[in-house]
């Protein structure tokens, strides 16, 4: 895979307000808002979230199925009051995105085959 850059996640969909990627040891690439998208977290916070939140919640998610018969995580879905973000493991790391939450579903559920396009 290519570097992934964080246009490359914002041409997925005009929705989508912020990307980062992290790889499995929680070194982050990239974690950017889209311009002229005023953030509703810091991005010391966002930055945190992707050093180590990917990890613990894929982790303790995947325990929940230790036989594999529902078979492998495919992503995580947090919601907030504001917005919701939609995590997902690619070849090289994690992938974040968040979208207003009003628009979370639908746009999620859009953008998924393009999403695992980027780890082909």
């Amino acid at each position: 895979m290519s570097e992934l850059t964080p246009e490359d996640v914002f041409r997925l969909h005009p929705k989508i307000r912020w990307a980062a990627f992290s790889t499995e040891a929680g070194q982050v690439k990239f974690c950017q808002m889209r311009r002229g998208v005023k953030s509703y977290t810091p991005e010391e916070a966002d930055r945190y979230f992707m050093q180590r939140g990917p990890t613990i919640m894929t982790v303790i998610s995947e325990r929940l199925t230790p036989s594999g018969m529902a078979g492998r995580l495919e992503s995580i879905i947090l919601s907030f009051e504001k917005d919701s973000v939609f995590l997902t493991k690619l070849k090289d790391g994690y992938l974040a995105i968040s979208v207003d939450r009003v628009d979370a579903l639908p746009t999620f559920q859009e953008i998924s085959e393009s999403i695992k396009a980027l780890s082909a």
